[in-house]
């Protein structure tokens, strides 16, 4: 349900810091808007600096920019909660200062989103449409959530 994309450039992030990357999104995400961990997937693509320019000027140094694509539904608070508790989870996994670290929350109409083969449900409608999911969907997203 919630998407979060990790571009990086000027720099490598090993397979443990992506894990750990990976798993702070998951568990704030999950904490801050009582989505199941099952919600959130994280997808990470390094790109070449050369590549990235702010203000029409080639970065000159390392950057992350995270982009998050959730449900619509949640307040102005869930989403700065969001937004402060990732920036402070990417500074700690990345050794990155916090002017190298840009992180935005988009938001899509659950209608406007297929996941499990499934129209998504509204923020609060998610056990039943869980329990429209077939049974071996339903085992795998509960292992992910253990």
């Amino acid at each position: 349900m919630a998407t979060y994309t990790v571009n990086y450039a000027g720099f490598s992030l090993t397979t443990h810091q992506r894990f750990t990357i990976a798993k702070a999104i998951t568990k704030i995400h999950a904490d801050v808007t009582g989505a199941e961990a099952y919600f959130a997937q994280v997808i990470f693509k390094q790109l070449d600096l050369h590549d990235c320019f702010i203000g029409g000027i080639l970065l000159d140094e390392p950057h992350l920019f995270l982009s998050g694509q959730i449900r619509s539904g949640r307040s102005e608070q869930m989403k700065k909660q969001l937004l402060v508790e990732l920036e402070v989870a990417l500074q700690s996994a990345s050794g990155l200062a916090g002017h190298q670290i840009w992180a935005y929350i988009d938001e899509i109409t659950p209608g406007q989103m297929v996941e499990y083969g499934q129209i998504l449900p509204a923020v609060g409608d998610e056990s039943i449409w869980f329990s429209t999911l077939p049974a071996g969907i339903q085992k795998k997203l509960n292992y992910l959530n253990s």
